[in-house]
């Protein structure tokens, strides 16, 4: 067996472990539609998921709906558009915005891609079932919205930490 350097580290590499899994899953998901010649990316599902919800939204609701960056949002955004699944539309009461809505594409393939995202959804929950994985995330991100990690950082440094 390989050394794991990273996960020797312990809390100290918690974001690379996050971020390692984070890319693994990507990576996985991006060779899965690639063999199914399914012509959507990882991450995009968030948007359509939202958009099936909302109907349409702006690209500022996009990015607060999920805490996303503007400029990474209109990153997704420029692609799904290219790739035929979102088109955009002059907001009637504010010209200055536009409303982002899914096309027929995207609502023609949405079930298939639905059963995607639920096989998906199963396997990860079927990995998970005897952990509380999810309400440890809750509470990470809960803790952090209370406090950064700069600031416990920063706490404990002032406070003689070794």
């Amino acid at each position: 067996m390989h050394e794991d350097f990273i996960k020797e580290l312990g809390y100290l590499s918690l974001a690379s472990r996050l971020k390692r899994i984070s890319d693994s899953m990507i990576h996985s998901g991006r060779q899965m539609y690639k063999n199914l010649n399914v012509d959507i990316e990882p991450n995009w599902y968030l948007i359509f998921k939202l958009l099936e919800k909302h109907g349409n939204l702006s690209v500022t609701d996009i990015a607060e709906k999920l805490q996303f960056s503007h400029p990474s949002v209109i990153t997704i955004i420029n692609k799904m558009t290219l790739a035929g699944y979102l088109q955009s539309e002059p907001c009637p009461t504010d010209g200055r915005r536009q409303w982002i809505t899914l096309t027929q594409k995207a609502k023609k393939m949405l079930p298939e891609y639905q059963k995607l995202w639920v096989a998906g959804t199963k396997g990860i929950e079927n990995m998970l079932k005897d952990t509380n994985f999810l309400t440890l995330l809750d509470h990470l991100e809960q803790e952090l919205s209370q406090q950064s990690f700069m600031e416990r950082t920063l706490n404990e440094f002032n406070n003689g930490t070794k």
